[in-house]
């Protein structure tokens, strides 16, 4: 196929819908990349054959702004001159990465504006909506425009809107631990499984993790209502309460708990406490980012202890080991234990 016949067709408006659906796919593909990096490495090599070191991006850019209007515009910062002595081979790659950012943008641009009946789309709100999501391993710490904080422990996620600032709602998927400012107007909500979490200024915990896929809601300061989805009924916690509760339940409670406990993984201390092996094994997958394989009869004995910030893996397994008798093998990603 001539893919530059193709390209410059596109570029004049030649090809059917049909036909620039299947150019667009064709330029996330692995053939496209080395294709137009063959290309601009041959057009580089020319240009330093006749001694004209500068490449000028500014038409690119011109097509792709060209074409998305509305948008905000891409920002590249302008190289200084390479020297004489620059190998070709890392501008020729410098180059052909620009030409790959900026048809990719033109292709996102592009997608984003194609006119489309799917009833779905067309009910969402206008808003537009920021996802954070953290893969087993990884803890993060989120600033939002209002001056909360939300502290995202490892495979969790959350999402809100762009304008965070007058419609403060949060999605949570996993687990978190917010610090909400305080605007009375502006009441600051997250919603998990069903269950929302109201609160105008206050520090409060929720988690997701749990096996009969519950909430657990747990504050630290302040004042927060729990309502379920589809129920009138309130909840509301005062500092040093908690409550597990899924979206159908009845009656749900709440009762005293100790929050410092609650909130340590902030700090990077893991915690067990009265968990089965099979709860120890979804921690450490999660918190370390591994894979554990279990062979022989777990314990049923219950593990209980705490490990200091930042913990290795291996300390943390040869102390499991020890209490719950078991022997392991670690490596790299990967955690082999065997009970005898």
């Amino acid at each position: 196929m001539d893919h530059k016949k193709r390209m410059d067709d596109f570029y004049s408006g030649k090809l059917s819908p049909q036909q620039a659906q299947e150019f667009l796919e064709w330029l996330e593909s692995p053939e496209a990349e080395e294709f137009l990096s063959a290309e601009i490495i041959q057009l580089w090599s020319e240009k330093l054959k006749s001694q004209d070191y500068a490449w000028d991006n500014s038409p690119l850019w011109h097509k792709i702004n060209a074409e998305k209007s509305g948008f905000s515009k891409p920002y590249v910062n302008k190289s200084q001159p390479p020297k004489e002595n620059v190998s070709i081979w890392s501008w020729a790659k410098y180059a052909a990465a620009l030409v790959l950012i900026g048809v990719s943008a033109y292709a996102y641009f592009s997608t984003q504006q194609r006119p489309t009946n799917n009833p779905v789309t067309e009910v969402l709100s206008s808003s537009l909506w920021i996802t954070k999501t953290n893969p087993s391993g990884q803890k993060t710490k989120i600033l939002l425009s209002d001056g909360s904080t939300i502290f995202l422990n490892s495979a969790s996620s959350v999402s809100y809107p762009e304008d965070f600032q007058t419609n403060r709602k949060v999605t949570l998927e996993g687990e978190a631990f917010f610090e909400v400012a305080k605007d009375p107007e502006h009441p600051f909500s997250v919603e998990s499984k069903g269950i929302t979490t109201t609160a105008l200024g206050t520090s409060f915990n929720i988690s997701t993790f749990n096996r009969q896929d519950k909430v657990a809601v747990t504050l630290i300061t302040g004042k927060v209502k729990l309502q379920q989805l589809g129920s009138t009924q309130e909840i509301e916690l005062n500092p040093g309460e908690e409550s597990v509760l899924a979206v159908d339940e009845a009656n749900p409670k709440k009762y005293a708990v100790n929050i410092r406990d609650r909130i340590l993984w902030t700090e990077g201390v893991l915690r067990f406490q009265n968990n089965t092996f099979t709860d120890v094994i979804e921690i450490l997958q999660r918190w370390y980012g591994v894979t554990v394989q279990v062979t022989g009869q777990p314990s049923k004995d219950l593990a209980t202890g705490t490990f200091d910030n930042n913990e290795s893996l291996r300390n943390v397994l040869h102390v499991l080991s020890e209490s719950m008798n078991f022997t392991y093998q670690l490596n790299e990603k990967q955690v082999l234990i065997h009970f005898n």
